[in-house]
């Protein structure tokens, strides 16, 4: 077997090994292999108690050989300014034991810890040992990976470490396809007595109605315009279940609706965005995943919960068992950054079965939402914050992933001026690939 480096360990595990395939052949891009006979002379981490073995000694903290969770008594320190935690003694060849300290960010340890919950039942950001220590926007995993990888290229000038690879992707989260299409004569006249009722003007609604404007949620042109400028991949999400206190999307048989999944499902992906209120009905998700698929003729293999209802890890179990390959729920709602320290797509661990999940994660840098509602930015201050992601991203020879939505993309009323904080984005993140 042909391998770049050898991992000496004198005991395996589950963890190990997919801690050592996430920093080793994930990040890195090297193949490796695992053993407790390592071959003299060839490129080695020696990741034991016993230095005598040679290579690269990392001294195992003791997280990758247990079984299930409990607290674990993190210190987080910085060496050239990147935070870090699993510090290793003097006499090691490497800061930090790097496969544990990748381990319990990627496979979200803290999550199962009882810690604090918004309303919705989500892990709370404030809850996180990211946030707690001011490096939510690093990608910390992806950093300290890639100075193992210089370390070792020190050690043994012969290995070869691949070039790093960055990239892009648009998603769009499609809540209300249309303000007023599709919503039938008995909501819209309702409607234009309430725009008159409120002082606003009915004419867009009434234009829209009578076939002679076009719908104000309909930025679906212009969405795909700008990307195909920046050569930029768009995925969409759609909705399918029906409209209830929370889901405001048209009913998914309407024609309008059909016709506008069929048009962008011919040249782009389509993902499924689960509606309120199906987070643990397999059922519910499945029957929602199906019209999808009856609608567009593609396969639905693509995932990402609405109002961002992430619980680990029932979610991806839940997922799993019904053909969904990958999920982009990952990311916060209320802060941008990197939720589990990395800037790319990764295997979900589950830690209740200690095993690889079929799963995928496909994490998310920023949703415009987070910083227009809830972090209440100017464009100004949300350029300068996607910049930063944009350029850590990069760096890390990345996925940037961002989120918009259709209704987002108006140019009018909260939204004004917004469009250039979009357009701005699509330039940085697809430059220099």
């Amino acid at each position: 077997m042909k391998f770049d480096v050898q991992v000496y360990t004198a005991e395996k595990s589950p963890r190990l090994e997919y801690a050592v395939d996430l920093v080793l052949g994930n990040i890195i891009g090297l193949s490796y292999i695992i053993t407790d006979s390592p071959v003299e002379g060839l490129p080695l981490i020696n990741y034991s108690y016993d230095r005598s073995v040679g290579g690269l000694f990392i001294q195992p903290e003791g997280l990758l050989f247990e079984n299930g969770i409990r607290s674990q008594e993190i210190w987080v320190a910085h060496f050239n300014g990147i935070p870090l935690f699993f510090q290793q003694p003097p006499e090691a060849g490497f800061q930090l034991d790097i496969f544990s300290f990748a381990f319990y960010m990627v496979s979200r340890y803290e999550e199962y810890l009882p810690l604090s919950r918004d309303e919705h039942g989500r892990f709370a950001v404030e809850s996180s040992l990211a946030y707690k220590h001011d490096f939510l926007d690093i990608p910390v995993v992806d950093i300290w990976s890639h100075r193992l990888g210089v370390t070792l290229k020190l050690l043994y000038p012969g290995l070869l470490i691949p070039e790093k690879k960055y990239n892009c992707l648009l998603t769009i989260d499609i809540d209300e396809p249309f303000a007023y299409k599709g919503k039938g004569i008995w909501r819209n006249i309702a409607g234009l007595a309430g725009d008159m009722i409120k002082g606003n003007d009915p004419g867009k609604r009434f234009g829209c109605m009578t076939g002679r404007m076009k719908d104000k949620y309909d930025t679906y042109s212009y969405i795909n315009a700008r990307a195909e400028k920046y050569d930029c991949e768009i995925l969409y999400f759609f909705t399918a279940g029906h409209r209830n206190r929370i889901n405001r999307s048209i009913n998914p048989g309407r024609k309008c609706y059909r016709k506008l999944l069929r048009r962008l499902a011919r040249k782009y992906i389509i993902g499924l965005r689960t509606s309120h209120g199906s987070d643990n009905f397999t059922k519910l998700i499945g029957r929602e995943k199906k019209m999808l698929e009856n609608v567009t003729g593609r396969e639905i293999t693509k995932l990402r919960k609405h109002y961002l209802l992430l619980t680990i890890p029932d979610t991806y179990k839940l997922i799993e068992s019904l053909g969904i390959h990958e999920d982009f729920t990952m990311g916060y709602i209320r802060e941008a950054g990197f939720r589990a320290g990395l800037a790319r797509p990764f295997k979900f661990y589950d830690l209740l079965r200690e095993e690889t999940s079929r799963v995928t994660f496909v994490p998310y840098q920023f949703m415009e939402l987070t910083y227009m509602k809830y972090k209440r930015y100017d464009q100004q201050e949300a350029i300068k914050s996607i910049n930063n992601l944009i350029k850590r991203t990069k760096e890390a020879g990345g996925l940037f992933v961002s989120v918009w939505h259709n209704t987002s993309l108006t140019d009018e009323g909260a939204w004004e001026g917004w469009r250039k904080v979009f357009e701005y984005a699509l330039k940085e993140q697809a430059s220099i690939r």
